[in-house]
Formats: structure tokens, sequence, C-alpha cells
């Protein structure tokens, strides 16, 4: 981890000197060992153009990087990089994922951006809502659970309170998750979900510790 922020700095330092060919080398490496740092700092180098040629794509690639490295921010940048296509294909289920990934690990700022992304999602929502039931008619409970995700993020009010219901306690090979199981009741009642908007104010005294 040492070397990995030696680069960066050092890296850095001489980026900011100007010396970019002896820079970029320095953040690659650091930015490929999984220095998140290093990654955030290269997706914004390719999105301006600085020091480097600009390209969408290379900024989306590294924003994705230090999305997976679970750093909020990023999660949210990459969102809206997948809605717009920007640099990549656009998915509007994907940027729902990000979006939402966001949100509950805290970024309150994510709360707008998903709600627009949701808007333009609703038949994403409601084919896996179909592809959910499909499976689940089929005995297929992985791919019912991972429909179900979807539909959520996607913004069905209906999936984000069936997956509260499962996390909860948890259900079979699902292990119990109350934090995120809260945090899925509070997207379904933020939806007008009656019985999501009851439950959540007699859970408010968790869902505050939660979120």
């Amino acid at each position: 981890m040492l070397d990995l922020k030696t680069d960066y700095a050092e890296g850095l330092r001489l980026f900011y000197l100007k010396q970019y060919d002896a820079a970029l080398p320095l953040l690659h490496r650091a930015a490929e060992a999984g220095d998140a740092e290093a990654q955030h700092f290269l997706a914004m180098l390719y999105e301006n153009g600085s020091g480097v040629e600009r390209d969408y794509a290379k900024a989306a690639y590294w924003y994705r990087r230090t999305a997976e490295s679970g750093d909020r921010e990023a999660q949210l940048t990459y969102a809206m990089i997948r809605a717009l296509g920007k640099g990549v294909e656009p998915d509007l289920a994907d940027a729902c994922h990000w979006a939402t990934l966001s949100l509950h690990n805290g970024n309150e700022k994510a709360h707008q951006t998903l709600s627009i992304i949701r808007a333009q999602a609703r038949d994403a929502a409601d084919a896996a809502t179909e592809a959910f039931t499909a499976a689940h008619k089929a005995g297929d409970a992985d791919e019912a659970l991972r429909q179900l995700n979807i539909a959520a993020e996607c913004g069905s009010a209906n999936a984000q309170f069936a997956l509260f219901q499962l996390l909860y306690d948890g259900q079979g090979n699902i292990p119990a998750d109350r934090i995120g199981a809260l945090l899925w009741l509070r997207d379904a009642a933020e939806q007008g979900h009656a019985e999501a908007q009851r439950l959540l104010a007699a859970y408010s005294g968790h869902t505050e510790a939660a979120v």
C-alpha cells in the first residue's frame, strides 16, 4: 500500500509540474494496483482532457473502477455516465444500480439524480418485474432475486418492499441484513407505498441509526 501511495503522490507531484510523460505511468501503476484516489484522478483527467487527450471511454472505465472500490461519489458519477451513454453504451438499469448504491452508501446527493433516472427506467422496472415472476414460477430462486433487485433499483416500490421483507429477518439462503432492509423500506415509503410508510414510522429509530 505504501508503494501505491508513493506512486500516486509522486505522479500527482509531477502532474502539477506539468511533467505529464513522467506522471502518467506512475498514476496508471497506482490505479491498476487498486489505489482508488489514483483511479478517480485518472478518470477526471480523461474526462476533462487534462494532460492527456480527452477520452470518455477511458474516463468511464476509471470511474467504474473507482465506483467498484466503494467510492460513493464515483458511483453517482458512473450512474450518470451510464444513463447518458458518455463513453459507454447507455443502460438505464445499470445507471439505477450505481445511483441506488451511492444513495444507500450515504450519498444524499444521489437522491435527485436517482429519481430522474428512475423516471426514465420504468420500462426496465416493468421488464424486470415480469422476469422475476417468470423465474419465480420456474423455481429459479437466484434469477428471481436478481430480477427483483433490478426492479427495485429501477424504482418499483413493490419490489423494494419485497426486498425489505426478504432482508429484514432473512429467508432461505438470503441472510438477514436489517440495515439494507430498512434502506429499501425507506425507498418504498418515499414512493408512496402505504405499508412501507406505516412500517417506516414504526422502525424510525432503527432507520435513523442505519442511514
